[in-house]
């Protein structure tokens, strides 16, 4: 099979290397760029499903976050009209620890746009570990929004087995509407 073509020696090389150049690209589209990922795409590709990835995660941790924030709004609602000077007297009749207690005091705290906070300082005698992790568990675990802000803790010299506390507990409500 001839293809002459009746070209001239000037016109047959610039087809042949033509030819050439188009086998070349040919290869490069065929083996060559799959291979490498086409102008870096499939390594962009992995990156944005790394990058959506995490903004999943990131959208799964706002939403937890957000169904803690709820609650703990309707919480503090749930505080509404309760004094913290009843709410841990109560916690410590019930822990049988009254007797343990020194003194309870008030504390002002500073105000702020979301809501009040109300602040106790409550000294407690000669108690023991287990009755202080008990009215730490109760504080914990109270349907009310309570805090340990401050926590004191000094062993006895006459009986080391007892406990000096000094805990200072505070209760957030909701303001008035």
């Amino acid at each position: 099979m001839n293809l002459n073509f009746n070209l001239d020696d000037r016109q047959k090389k610039i087809a042949y290397v033509s030819g050439a150049g188009v086998a070349v690209l040919l290869f490069l589209w065929t083996i060559i760029l799959p291979k490498i990922g086409v102008g870096g795409l499939d390594a962009k590709i992995a990156a944005k499903q790394r990058d959506l990835r995490e903004m999943l995660r990131t959208y799964q941790d706002f939403e937890q976050v957000k169904k803690e924030v709820t609650a703990n709004e309707a919480a503090i609602r749930n505080n509404k009209n309760t004094s913290l000077l009843s709410e841990l007297s109560t916690i410590a009749e019930k822990l049988e620890i009254k007797q343990g207690i020194e003194s309870m005091s008030s504390r002002p705290r500073p105000k702020n746009d979301f809501y009040v906070e109300e602040s106790v300082e409550m000294r407690l005698q000669k108690i023991t570990l287990e009755e202080l992790s008990r009215l730490l568990y109760e504080l914990e675990t109270s349907s009310k929004v309570l805090r340990v802000r401050k926590l004191h803790i000094e062993s006895r010299f006459d009986d080391p087995s007892l406990l000096n506390v000094t805990l200072e507990i505070s209760m957030f409500q909701g303001l008035a509407e």
